[in-house]
This record gives structure tokens, C-alpha cells and sequence, in this order.
């Protein structure tokens, strides 16, 4: 199946406005978002049209578990119910499925099921921070002076001060230069600004970027 092809026929399924959690993201966004992840993209097709149609059925009705037979799962995805036998195992593994509740003869298992964890992101190098800061447009910098005008003088020399240790540490030479754009990206990095900056430029924070052949 296409990755557009998916995305089409999943635009049609789901609810474009129901949020998900304090990001804010629609489950259509965040859909799209595991699609997007290099983990999604190494499982086997059988194994990604099962897994998302786990996340849709799951997350598309306020429920806390999802109740469903194998042979559902079969006729949800249009597998084969051996196919749905052969992956479900794997994704309980991988821990993207949890067994909340055993089948028995009257009814069906039970499941939770997750979305990809995030995954660690390495911070960036003192250099490599300075070069996003140069990067920074005027909506950036912008936001960078409000959040300055709300922390303290003494808070901000100690942030300076902090920086120039890190940096020594480091054996990168003092630069005042350097450690005044250290300072801008710690600013708006741990603000909750830091998300504006992720939707701006997804790879400063490893973040993996869809291909124009995905589309």
C-alpha cells in the first residue's frame, strides 16, 4: 500500500479535531506522525496496516481498551486471520500492544495499545545550537526578548555563568559571542515555545523528516 494511499484512507476514517493529549495533536496528526517514524517504516506492511488500524480503533472512541477477536482484526484490516495471528505477537513484543484482559467463551481479549515511544534526542553541540540561533526568525527572537523580560537579572548572569562552565567542561574556549547564543537557545529550548521551534525545524531536534517520494 502507498504512504499516500494510506493517509487518504485514513483521513476518511478518522476525527480530524479530537485531540489526544497536551500536544494538542488531532489523532489524525498523530497518525501521520507514526508513519513518519523510521520504527513504523521497518515493520512489515501486514504489520503497519494492523498496528494503525489498532491505534484507530483504539484511540477513535473514548474507551480505556479495546475488545476485539483475532477474526475482527481480520476483518478490520483485511488480513488474513493467520497474517493478524503472525504480527499481533510481534507488536505485544514490542510492547505496543498490552493483553489487558484474556478471551474466554463469551468474550473477546481485551487490549490497550500505545503509541511509539518517543525517542531520546541527543542535545544539540554548542556549536551546532549556535547555528540554529542564526537561523532564528524575527517571530523567534521576538519570543526570546519576552521570555528574557520575565526572568531576572541575577537568574540570567547565573544562566550565563552556567553556560560558561558547560562550555569549559566541554574544552570549548570562553566566547562571549557563543555563550550569548547559548543563552537565546536555552531560553526558547525550555520554554513552551521549544514546540514552535520542533513544527519550524523538525531535524535540530532529530526529528524524522518525510521524503517528497512519501507524498
Amino acid at each position: 500500500m502507498r504512504h499516500d494511499d494510506e493517509e487518504q484512507g485514513l483521513a476518511e476514517n478518522l476525527p480530524l479535531d479530537a485531540e489526544l493529549d497536551g500536544e494538542g495533536l488531532t489523532l489524525l496528526e498523530r497518525i501521520f506522525r507514526t508513519m513518519d517514524d523510521e520504527r513504523f517504516r521497518r515493520m512489515k506492511p501486514g504489520q503497519q496496516l494492523l498496528y494503525l488500524q489498532l491505534l484507530r480503533w483504539r484511540y477513535a472512541r473514548p474507551q480505556e481498551q479495546l475488545e476485539a477477536s483475532r477474526s475482527q482484526m481480520s476483518a478490520w484490516t483485511g488480513l488474513a486471520w493467520d497474517t493478524v495471528k503472525k504480527y499481533l505477537p510481534g507488536l505485544i513484543a514490542d510492547g505496543l500492544v498490552t493483553l489487558t484482559r484474556p478471551p474466554d467463551r463469551i468474550n473477546p481479549a481485551a487490549y490497550d495499545v500505545h503509541w511509539l515511544p518517543p525517542l531520546p534526542v541527543q542535545a544539540p553541540s554548542p556549536e551546532a545550537a549556535a547555528t540554529y540561533v542564526d537561523q532564528l526568525d524575527p517571530e523567534d527572537l521576538a519570543e526570546f526578548h519576552r521570555l528574557e523580560c520575565l526572568l531576572p537579572l541575577s537568574e540570567r548572569r547565573e544562566m550565563q555563568l552556567d553556560i560558561g562552565q558547560d562550555l569549559h567542561q566541554l574544552g570549548i574556549p570562553w566566547s562571549h559571542a557563543l555563550i550569548k547564543k547559548l543563552v537565546i537557545w536555552r531560553f526558547l529550548t525550555q520554554s513552551p515555545y521549544r514546540r514552535k521551534l520542533e513544527s519550524k525545524h523538525p531535524a535540530w531536534f532529530g526529528h524524522v523528516q518525510p521524503s517528497s517520494s512519501d507524498h
